[in-house]
C-alpha cells in the first residue's frame, strides 16, 4: 500500500514506485494523497497488507514516524520510508524510530525490490510485533567517485558500493567498459588530466546532487629495472598515480571546504591506492613503488590537513590478480576460492567510504590474500647523540653501532620464478 503524508502532496515519486513494484509483480493499493497515520493503517488493517510505504517531507519525520510506526505495527504491517530529499541522517533516525525500511532519490530498483520482499516475509511471518533488528547499509545514499572502475578492483568496488545503496560516478580511460545506470554514471576520461577530476566532482554533483566520498584507485604499470627504465615510462607511472591522484584529491577537497565554510554538515571520505610497493619496495618495479609510496605520504598529509572540514582519509594496499599483476598467475576458475580476488578487497573500501568509518583517518591498510593489516610509517627503531663537527670516521662509528643494533630490514618483494616439475610449468609467485 503507497500514499503520501503530511504536506508531501507531489505524487510523482509514490506513483514511480507503485509502477515499480507492479512490474516486479507486487499488488498495489494506492492510496494517494491527504493521508494520516491513523488512516493509512486502518485501510492496511482493511486490506490485509503487508507493508505501507510513504512519501514525506524529511522536516515532518519526527512528528509522523513513531505514530506511523506504532499504528502499522499493530496491524501486522511494515512500513517504508521514501523520499527525493531523504539524507542520510534521515534515514538514520528513521531507523531509530523502528521505520523498517529508507529509500532515498538514489536507491536502486533491484534494491527497493530485494528489501519489500524481505519485508513482506516478516510481515507474513509475524516477526513485527516484538524486537527486532533493523539493517541498514552505512552506504545508502552516498555518491562515491571510484576511478579505474572499468574492471578490476574499480570495477568490485563499484558493484559493491551500488549493491549497498550508493551511487557512483565511475571513471575510467575505458569508456566502453562502463556500463550507465540509474546508480552508475560513467565518465570516461583521464585522471593526469587537469580537466578530468573537476569534471568527476561536476558530474556528481550535477547528477545525484552531492558528493560523499572518493576513490582513488586508476593505475598503470611500466616495469623495468633502475638502469634500464625509460624517462617517459617513469613519467607515464606518476602521472596517473601521483598526478591523478593529487588532481581528484584536490578537487574533491575544494568542494567540501566550500560546503564546511558555507556551513553545511560534510561526513566526506577519501580511499586512496598505495602498494606493499610503495611500502616496502619491489624489485624491478623503481617507478611504480616510488609511485606508490608518494601517494602513501600524500594520504598522511590529506587526512591531517582535511580533518577540519569533515574528511577522512586513508589509503589501501591491495593484493589483488589484476591485470598489473600478471605476475601473480592464473586464478582458479572459481573466483569465490580466490584469496586474491578483488571481489575480496571491496568490504575494506567500502567500509572507509561509509558513514560508519567516520573515526578512521590517516591510515594505510594491506588487504589481500585473506588478510587485512595495518601498515605503519617509517619510525626510529635505533638512535644517538651525533656530536657538531664530528669526524667522518666517527660519525661512521655511530652508524655501524645503530645498524648492530637495529632490526635487520623488511626483504625488497620480488616476483620469485618456481619451476615445479618442469620448465613448462613454472607460476609465478611473490616472495614473503
Amino acid at each position: 500500500m503507497i500514499g503520501t503524508l503530511g504536506l508531501d502532496q507531489h505524487e510523482v515519486g509514490a506513483m514511480a514506485v507503485a509502477q515499480l513494484l507492479m512490474r516486479n509483480g507486487f499488488e498495489v493499493i494506492y492510496l494517494g494523497r491527504f493521508n494520516t497515520p491513523g488512516k493509512l493503517a486502518a485501510v492496511a488493517r482493511e486490506e490485509d497488507a503487508d507493508v505501507v510505504g510513504v512519501s514525506v517531507h524529511s522536516w515532518e519525520l519526527a512528528a509522523y514516524a513513531p505514530e506511523l510506526v506504532e499504528a502499522c505495527h499493530a496491524v501486522g504491517a511494515a512500513v517504508a520510508v521514501g523520499g527525493s530529499v531523504l539524507t542520510e541522517g534521515d534515514e538514520r533516525a528513521l531507523a531509530a524510530q523502528g521505520v523498517d525500511a529508507t529509500f532515498g532519490p538514489y536507491t536502486p530498483e533491484e534494491t527497493i525490490v530485494a528489501r519489500l520482499d524481505e519485508l513482506v516475509a516478516r510481515s507474513r511471518g509475524d516477526e513485527l510485533a516484538g524486537p527486532r533488528v533493523v539493517h541498514r547499509s552505512a552506504l545508502a545514499g552516498r555518491v562515491v567517485i571510484v576511478t579505474g572502475a572499468a574492471r578490476g578492483l574499480g570495477r568490485a568496488y563499484t558493484e559493491l558500493l551500488v549493491r549497498e545503496g550508493a551511487a557512483v560516478v565511475a571513471n575510467d580511460l575505458d569508456a566502453d567498459e562502463l556500463v550507465a545506470t540509474e546508480a552508475i554514471t560513467p565518465v570516461a576520461g583521464d585522471v593526469a588530466d587537469t580537466a578530468t577530476p573537476t569534471g568527476l566532482v561536476r558530474a556528481a554533483l550535477d547528477r545525484y546532487g552531492r558528493l560523499d566520498a572518493i576513490v582513488c584507485n586508476a593505475g598503470l604499470l611500466r616495469s623495468g629495472l633502475l638502469v634500464k627504465i625509460t624517462p617517459e615510462d617513469f613519467d607515464a607511472v606518476h602521472a596517473v598515480h601521483v598526478r591523478g591522484t593529487f588532481l581528484l584529491l584536490q578537487a574533491a577537497a575544494r568542494h567540501w571546504r566550500t560546503e564546511a565554510k558555507s556551513g553545511r554538515p560534510v561526513e566526506a571520505a577519501v580511499v586512496t591506492t598505495t602498494s606493499s610497493a610503495g611500502l616496502y619496495g619491489f624489485l624491478g618495479e623503481a617507478a611504480y613503488s616510488a609511485a606508490k609510496a608518494a601517494i602513501a605520504a600524500m594520504t598522511l598529509v590529506a587526512a591531517a590537513e582535511l580533518e577540519r572540514y569533515g574528511v577522512t582519509v586513508n589509503a589501501v594496499a591491495p593484493a589483488a590478480r589484476t591485470r598489473m599483476t600478471t605476475w601473480m598467475g592464473e586464478a582458479p576458475e572459481d573466483q569465490s576460492e580466490d584469496p586474491y580476488a578483488a571481489a575480496h578487497v571491496a568490504p575494506v573500501v567500502a567500509w572507509l567510504v561509509s558513514s560508519a568509518a567516520r573515526h578512521v583517518t590517516g591510515r594505510v591498510l594491506e588487504v589481500g590474500g585473506d588478510r587485512i593489516a595495518i601498515a605503519d610509517t617509517w619510525r626510529q627503531v635505533a638512535g644517538a647523540d651525533l656530536p657538531r663537527n664530528a669526524e667522518v670516521a666517527d660519525a661512521g662509528a655511530l652508524v655501524e653501532q645503530l645498524l648492530a643494533d637495529a632490526p635487520p630490514p623488511r626483504e625488497i618483494q620480488r616476483a620469485v620464478l618456481e619451476v615445479e616439475t618442469s620448465p613448462a610449468a613454472r607460476t609465478l609467485t611473490p616472495a614473503p
